[in-house]
């Protein structure tokens, strides 16, 4: 739900406190996440004492918290504190309601951790298992027994007797990279490790170990392993290579046949259903399968588009189905799987790069996001609601351009520059040098009128009429061109963010000049530009190395404000006609820059909420006091300046 909040220019504590300073204050402001809802989920976990709370683990580090069956969610903050960790991991302690655990991992490295909560994800505090923080890739207690516990992470697996107190490391020596882990729930001695290659099983709490590769390809990842509640002796094990069923305790495997036509497929999760153990749910890379005889014959439940990562059955209602997936979010089932809606209200875990105002429909805007299958959104703000559009299946759009005078829209991909016709519903793929080209950017100069398009290898021009992209004649240079800016206060001139540093056009891309030599970082990414509408030679560049201003035409240029804003800034907005309102965006940290004075002086507005790192800016050209925020994870927010 949206909130009000009223914030200070200060500098930011560490618990994310703001004081008031000599500045001044900062207007009141209403933050809203407005989606496009869903994404990736990675973990999930029914309570089984309350099956209307539900917990999610997201790849950002995120946990969502639902207290409606599913229906609707909550992030939880602050979290485990880390938006580069994978929660692949969620457990419930059996005998406390309140004791949750997480386990994760680091994208960037082979850290991460196990992270436990006592009061219902309210409060995260990481579990010391190993001197130095490991990838926790599985985590297990034992139903009879819970004070033993398992972890297993890409150091090998730990073992605890006194309920995670004590961590003792086991199997040195035998495997490394566990993956899965599980506990047999009638004998705590018994413990599984399923590894990157093949699966491992002790029956003396990891004092001694044996191999449990019979019947099981030699290259197997074991992503996962889950043992009949009512009959230990029966246990499944998903893999990289299929579904195993055994019926002896790991002694040996045989192998399922899922799919009519072979038996390998990528198998994500094998969950046994609570209330009947016969019936088994496979979650795949092509789809969801149940077999209700113990796995011999299989039924696919969903479309063989959908990649799920994690499944949870309701035991006090077995066709209630919760489903993780990778793109589409949250699927949930109240009639065994025969049907599935998405529920993803107030989740999200969507990639936004890229924000524009819609000049052909007022009070619409288009996004591209990135993450997931990728994809063009059109965000209806008068309804509410998100509309999705690809022009292939997959393929992520880079930026995007409305073209005038009912010439339709261009689209710039990795794969080129793709031209929606005025009128049509059929994209075309432009021909010429542009067709092999990576597209950054795409920019509209009214003098002319020409359209540009920063690329991996220079930047290109046509005038609109035509639409034949091509490189200047004796154009000798061939940067990276991630940002073009054509300011509308300033007709003719055109800016570009490269490799090469800043440039500047005069005579409609012809030729361009360096402006950065004096003061802007020459190893910096230049990822936005802004002229004031007032004073055209008050230029603001936004950077991964901070925000810099010229006073003087990008003649020479100095770091904007004080430390705080040495963080990247992606995107740079004048929010009125003088040019003394600016915002500027923290594409490190989340949250926005903003000045009253033009610059002079600078505070921060942001929230613990809403953290997620900022990738673009737009103003809503209806209502001046109205921005939206295209986020790293957290989809689009909605902030009003009051």
């Amino acid at each position: 739900m949206p909130f009000r909040l009223i914030l200070l220019l200060a500098a930011v504590l560490s618990n994310n406190t703001f004081f008031l300073n000599a500045e001044g204050s900062l207007p009141s402001v209403r933050f809203e996440r407005i989606g496009p809802f869903g994404g990736d989920v990675r973990s999930l976990l029914l309570d089984i004492h309350r099956p209307d709370i539900a917990y999610l683990g997201t790849s950002n580090g995120r946990i969502f918290k639902s207290s409606d069956s599913g229906d609707s969610w909550k992030a939880l903050s602050p979290g485990i504190g880390s938006g580069e960790y994978v929660i692949d991991t969620l457990v419930q302690h059996p005998n406390d309601r309140d004791h949750i655990y997480a386990g994760a991992w680091d994208l960037h490295s082979e850290g991460g951790g196990l992270f436990e909560s006592r009061d219902g994800g309210l409060k995260w505090s990481r579990m010391m298992i190993s001197q130095s923080p490991s990838a926790v890739r599985g985590f297990a207690i034992c139903k009879s027994a819970p004070g033993r516990m398992i972890v297993g992470t890409l150091m090998g697996a730990y073992v605890s007797a006194d309920g995670g107190q004590v961590w003792k490391k086991v199997g040195a020596g035998v495997f490394q990279k566990a993956e899965s882990v599980a506990i047999d729930p009638a004998d705590g001695s018994i413990l599984y490790v399923g590894t990157w290659r093949l699966g491992y099983k002790s029956t003396d709490f990891g004092k001694t170990w044996s191999l449990m590769a019979k019947g099981m390809p030699v290259d197997s990842d074991l992503f996962s392993i889950s043992i009949n509640p009512q009959n230990p002796e029966i246990i499944y094990s998903s893999a990289c290579s299929g579904v195993y069923r055994s019926a002896n305790r790991a002694q040996s495997w045989a192998r399922l046949k899922i799919l009519p036509d072979r038996f390998t497929i990528r198998a994500h999760i094998i969950h046994v259903d609570p209330v009947n153990p016969r019936r088994i749910y496979s979650g795949t890379t092509e789809g969801l399968y149940v077999s209700d005889n113990e796995g011999k014959t299989w039924q696919r439940l969903t479309s063989k588009d959908i990649t799920v990562n994690a499944i949870q059955v309701d035991s006090s209602d077995n066709r209630r189905i919760l489903m993780g997936t990778e793109y589409q979010g949250l699927l949930l089932s109240r009639d065994g799987g025969r049907t599935w809606k998405e529920s993803n209200t107030g989740f999200i875990n969507k990639r936004v790069s890229w924000l524009i105002p819609d000049p052909q429909a007022p009070d619409k805007f288009l996004a591209g996001v990135l993450s997931g299958a990728g994809g063009l959104y059109q965000y209806d703000n008068s309804a509410g609601n998100w509309a999705l559009s690809q022009i292939v299946p997959g393929m992520r759009i880079l930026c995007f351009l409305v073209l005038p005078e009912n010439r339709g829209s261009l689209a710039g991909t990795s794969q080129g520059l793709y031209w929606l016709p005025g009128g049509s519903d059929r994209w075309k793929k432009l021909d010429g040098s542009i067709a092999k080209r990576t597209i950054f950017s795409l920019a509209l100069d009214q003098a002319g009128p020409v359209v540009y398009a920063g690329t991996d290898r220079g930047i290109f021009r046509t005038s609109l009429e035509a639409l034949n992209f091509r490189l200047p004649p004796g154009y000798r240079l061939s940067p990276q061109a991630w940002n073009i800016y054509a300011p509308k206060n300033v007709p003719g001139t055109v800016y570009a963010g490269t490799s090469l540093g800043l440039l500047r056009s005069w005579d409609k891309g012809t030729t361009w000049n360096v402006i950065s030599a004096y003061g802007l970082p020459s190893n910096a990414t230049l990822d936005s530009i802004a002229v004031s509408p007032s004073n055209k030679d008050h230029l603001f560049a936004g950077t991964s190395a901070g925000l810099f201003e010229s006073i003087n035409g990008g003649v020479h240029w100095r770091q904007a404000g004080d430390g705080r804003m040495g963080v990247a800034i992606s995107s740079v907005v004048f929010t009125d006609e003088s040019g003394d309102a600016i915002l500027a965006a923290d594409k490190t940290a989340g949250g926005l820059f903003y000045s009253k004075t033009g610059g002079q002086t600078w505070g921060k507005i942001a929230d613990p909420s809403y953290e997620s790192p900022i990738y673009c800016l737009v103003k809503d050209p209806q209502k001046p006091s109205v921005i939206y925020m295209g986020t790293r994870t957290d989809g689009v927010y909605r902030l009003e300046l009051h």
